[in-house]
């Protein structure tokens, strides 16, 4: 395969509500779109999912953006690609979530050269036609929050997703708990639990929580596997896992009884499939988050999360629930709870570059063959 030109869209979606967590307020998503064009005419799009702020990690949009623009997708046009995973052997820059969005552009388009779905090119196993939708609830008012969760139940959601932080956290969580008591429910922390506060997650043990998710500010695997020694309720590790050598670690001091997998975070569907085998052999749960993304990434997690052993429904729920308009048609939706996993080409679906131009704050293009390999514009 060689790629003869890309395209690179910084969107700005504004999003349809203010969304909190422990850490962040989000109101608007600013992402990165790849396009990428083969020498047959065959595209494929992927996404950086990194966030303006290192709130999540370290990696941040405008840096994510300076490697693709100055690194990877220059080298990119230089070279025949094998195959979409063959850009993991270069040399490692450190920004998982640029090569995750260049990987993701390959493969989506890489399937669609070979007439087959994106999990057909990368799992070969049996996967679900729906999945259960997953809501994710902000740091909300408890009143605000009760009215939000029967909402989405008369939509068809079954399990809820609550963002905490220390002080009301718990509090918050039995309010819940008591009105919904066979509600499938878990909690995350977004690392804002310090030492003194750990009673309070440990209280947490009698709600009857699937997971805990990255509760502590710390982000220590030590810190984990002790808190894991006086828990029942399985603590989830997110950011805390972002290479195979962090869940192998964590599997080896029983840090965790669950891993929240999402494609940018780790660096490519490559990585992924590692992570799920090493899951499966130690016997962790895995199941499937999102970074508040267009639909272009959520639509690829929605796919990774038909694998018939996920743990419990991801972080999954319709495209319009954030954004007034996405990038993919069909979008995402959910109906009595579920969500069809499209079965065509690549991603299964098509991408609304109308809306790309919308959203764009700024549109680069390069081809193979100008200049030093590169020719950008705006």
């Amino acid at each position: 395969m060689r790629i003869e030109k890309i395209k690179v869209f910084h969107l700005n979606m504004p999003m349809k509500f203010s969304f909190k967590s422990a850490q962040t307020i989000l109101n608007q998503r600013e992402t990165l779109v790849i396009k990428v064009t083969d020498e047959l005419g065959h595209s494929g799009f992927g996404e950086a999912v990194a966030f303006k702020e290192p709130f999540y990690t370290g990696e941040t949009l405008p840096r994510a953006k300076e490697v693709l623009l100055q690194h990877l997708l220059p080298r990119l046009l230089e070279r025949e690609i094998p195959h979409p995973f063959a850009i993991h052997s270069w040399p490692d820059l450190g920004y998982p979530m640029a090569v995750a969005g260049v990987e993701n552009a390959l493969l989506d388009g890489f399937a669609r050269r070979q007439q087959q779905p994106i999990m057909d090119a990368v799992f070969h196993e049996e996967t679900q036609a729906r999945i259960y939708g997953g809501m994710v609830l902000g740091d909300l008012e408890p009143a605000t929050l009760l009215r939000q969760i029967e909402d989405y139940l008369q939509e068809g959601y079954v399990r809820f997703k609550i963002k905490i932080k220390p002080g009301d956290g718990f509090a918050k969580l039995r309010r819940v708990r008591e009105k919904y008591p066979d509600l499938m429910l878990l909690a995350d922390g977004n690392r804002s639990f310090q030492a003194e506060q750990l009673p309070e997650l440990r209280e947490m043990d009698q709600l009857g929580l699937l997971c805990l998710e990255e509760p502590l500010a710390s982000g220590n695997l030590v810190s984990y596997q002790r808190l894991q020694e006086q828990m029942r309720t399985p603590l989830c590790l997110d950011e805390s896992i972002q290479t195979k050598a962090d869940l192998i670690q964590a599997a080896e001091l029983r840090a965790c009884q669950a891993v929240n997998l999402k494609v940018g975070r780790v660096g490519g569907l490559a990585y992924v499939k590692e992570m799920i085998e090493i899951c499966r052999k130690r016997k962790i749960h895995y199941w499937i988050g999102s970074m508040m993304e267009s639909g272009i990434s959520k639509i690829l997690h929605v796919h990774l999360a038909s694998l018939k052993d996920n743990y419990i429904p991801g972080d999954l729920s319709s495209s319009r629930r954030y954004f007034a308009r996405d990038v993919i048609r069909p979008e995402i939706t959910v109906q009595r709870g579920r969500i069809l996993v499209p079965r065509g080409p690549g991603l299964g679906v098509e991408i609304d570059e109308e809306a790309l131009k919308y959203y764009a704050l700024d549109q680069r293009t390069l081809e193979r063959g100008r200049g030093p390999g590169i020719n950008g514009s705006s």
